[in-house]
Order: structure tokens, then sequence, then C-alpha cells
């Protein structure tokens, strides 16, 4: 290790008296130090960037200086750390890689592994990164998104008879969840190239293949993979989009025809939506996705 006396020297004083600080080779001080009156303590370091901050007390010159080389160790380190953070937004753990909560639920994936920790990346505000996940994947159930941009979850864990329910703030959901590399998606009835038989067929990269096939392949159970759901074409509502109902309510109730969507839920299983929208009525109505169509 090298020595820290060695990784540092002083500059020509300033004219308030402060010796600026090099440390290691760069050509910008890392700081400067200064005698004040006569104590126990005069000498005075303060770093670079620390302008608005009390420099530190130091009994003698070297050790002001040291504490300059200190600070820069403590930066280089931070920088070091908010590297290898964000890093793991995109860095998935072998076998499995990011989905965003918008493929899982346009795709139907089941069996996720959704982000348990989310620290930021630095401070207390900004970007958040992926700290732990589930240790098991997850059987999703329903995909909830709220007003305020949180997102519920619902399903189970360690099988069917482990209520799982998470809550995460936006910030939260953009991380996305793990899914395997090998994810079957569904992509239309046809024959198996496999075994021949008329049925849903799934995809798996380039490969095509029914559900037993498909599941054999992966080495999962058939009820793994998504439902099988025709695009009916109806609208991808998110919160915020203003739709307008093709049905007449029992009652108007200051209810207009026309409202704002606050609310959206993804029943994974069968793959089917239900749209929260408020018209202006004294409660917002719950409908099919179907049953809206834009302003």
């Amino acid at each position: 290790m090298t020595d820290i006396k060695t990784r540092y020297r002083y500059g020509t004083p300033d004219a308030n008296g402060r010796t600026p600080v090099f440390v290691d080779d760069a050509t910008d001080p890392a700081g400067h130090v200064w005698r004040t009156a006569r104590g126990s303590s005069p000498w005075k370091a303060l770093a670079t960037g620390d302008e608005r901050k009390h420099a530190t007390d130091h009994t003698r010159k070297h050790l002001a200086a040291e504490r300059l080389v200190t600070m820069v160790d403590v930066r280089a380190s931070a920088v070091t750390e908010t590297e290898r953070r964000r890093a793991r937004r995109t860095q998935a753990p072998a076998g499995w890689r990011f989905a965003t909560w918008d493929e899982i639920e346009r795709e139907g994936y089941r069996h996720v592994r959704p982000v348990h920790r989310a620290p930021y990346i630095s401070g207390n505000e900004g970007e958040r990164y992926p700290d732990t996940f589930a240790a098991q994947p997850v059987t999703l159930r329903r995909v909830t998104r709220l007003h305020n941009g949180c997102v519920v979850l619902a399903g189970a864990e360690r099988g069917e008879h482990s209520p799982y329910v998470l809550l995460m703030d936006p910030a939260h959901a953009d991380l996305g969840a793990l899914i395997p590399e090998r994810s079957a998606r569904y992509a239309a009835p046809g024959d198996c190239p496999a075994c021949e038989q008329a049925a849903p067929l799934y995809q798996v990269g380039t490969r095509l293949g029914c559900a037993s096939c498909t599941a054999a392949d992966l080495g999962v159970p058939a009820d793994h993979l998504p439902a099988p759901i025709e695009d009916d074409g109806a609208v991808w509502w998110r919160v915020g989009d203003t739709a307008r109902r093709t049905f007449a309510l029992p009652e108007q109730d200051g209810h207009a025809e026309t409202g704002r969507v606050i609310e959206t839920a993804t029943h994974i299983t069968d793959r089917s939506r239900r749209v929260h929208v408020d018209y202006g009525g004294r409660w917002p109505i719950s409908s099919a996705a179907a049953e809206l169509a834009p302003a």
C-alpha cells in the first residue's frame, strides 16, 4: 500500500496564506491547508468543493494535508459505488433478464421476481437501483396501477397458499422485475411443429411450440405459461388517459360520458383488464377495457 505521505505535495501559498495541496498526479488542488492562531489544533484543512462547510482542525500541517488525501479517496469510493449501483439497473443475475411491468402485463408473464429493496443510487432522491429481488419467483395474479403512479402486485409465493402483496412507488416500479431469460410468450393458434397438434402456440426465441412442448422445452409446468388470448384490438389504457364509455348506466348520478382513467387492474391469470374511470360523478366506474373507447 502506498504511504499516504508520498501521495501529496504542497503548492505555493496564495495571498491569504492558504497552501494548496495536490494529491497523486492531480493538476488541480484537492484543497488547502493553513495555519490560524496558536492553540492545540492550529492547522486547518478544507477540501475543494467544501467551501460552504467548516474546515477541519489539526495539530500538524501534515495531518491537515493527509485529511485532504483521505477526502479524495472517500470521494473516489463514492463515485465507484454510484457507478456500481447504476449498473445494477441493467445487470440481471445469470439466467434472468429485466422486464418492465408494462411488458409483464401485456405478455401475461406469471412468474416474476420483483425488486424487494430499491434504495436511491445517491443521497435521498433521484434514481433508484435494485438492491435485492424476491428470492424465489412470485406467482403473479394481478397488477394494479393507482392514480398516484404507485403499483400494487398481488399473487402468491412459496406455492399457492402464501399470499403475496407488494406496493411500489413510481421510482421503484420503474425498475421492473426479473423474468427467466428463456420466457415463453403466446404467439397465435396453429399446428405445433413438434407434435403437429392444432393448439395455441408459444414462442421462445425463434422456436414455436404448443403449451406441452414449450413447457417440456423450458422444464416448467404448462400452467406457468401465459394464458392464450387473442388481441381484441382494445386500447391499452393507462392512468391519466381520457376515455369514453360505450355503455349506459342505470343511474347517471352526475356521471358524464367521458372521464379520466384513475386506475387499471391487469389480471394475469386470464389476461383480462379492468379500468376505473372518474366520470365526474360521486364515485369512479369500473368496466372492462373493451367497454371503453378513446374520447
